[in-house]
């Protein structure tokens, strides 16, 4: 399994007792403080999405994820909020993927919560592997930021922040989430 932490992100096996796992980052840098494991069919998760200590969450692939010491960790894709500066003053505070994987929902410490599509070019079916290397190059080469397809607001004050907002719903209809003030908040 993946363990999502401020020490980064790290494998876990639950075989292997806990002082015998290894403790570097998949990651060649960051925190991370929420992570989900996306698979464009229901066979291959060798995706995952991170977020940490910045408005910037991160596709990457783990097949060629590093255990910190190589070479930096392959990008697939980067997701961002239009209005947020790379460095601004936000964490993630949730992650969530729609049951039809094309849709990535954030939420993110002193901000709102987002959703971003997925490899928006890609055929209805989903994302092929020629057209997530396509994405990977363009990626690395114009570093492309996804944009937000839309956010939802009226939750936020200075003594609160929402919980892993996820979806809900038969067809993803909703968005719940929690607050630490004890508040829950439904979107539709």
């Amino acid at each position: 399994g993946l363990l999502c932490s401020e020490r980064g992100l790290r494998r876990f096996d639950i075989r292997i007792n806990p002082r015998e796992q290894q403790s570097t980052s998949l990651l060649s840098s960051g925190t991370c403080k929420a992570c989900a494991v996306w698979s464009r069919d229901s066979i291959n998760s060798s995706y995952v999405f991170v977020g940490g200590s910045s408005a910037d969450v991160t596709l990457y692939d783990l097949r060629m994820l590093t255990d910190g010491r190589g070479p930096s960790s392959k990008v697939v894709q980067l997701y961002r909020p239009r209005y947020l500066a790379e460095n601004a003053s936000v964490s993630v505070s949730g992650i969530d993927i729609s049951k039809n994987k094309r849709e990535l929902l954030i939420s993110y410490e002193n901000d709102q919560i987002y959703s971003f599509p997925i490899c928006p070019s890609a055929s209805a079916a989903g994302p092929t592997v020629d057209e997530l290397d396509m994405l990977v190059k363009e990626t690395q080469e114009t570093g492309s930021i996804q944009r937000e397809l839309c956010s939802y607001g009226g939750h936020l004050n200075r003594y609160t922040f929402l919980k892993n907002a996820r979806y809900a719903g038969p067809n993803d209809d909703y968005i719940c989430t929690g607050s630490d003030s004890g508040h829950a908040w439904i979107y539709k």
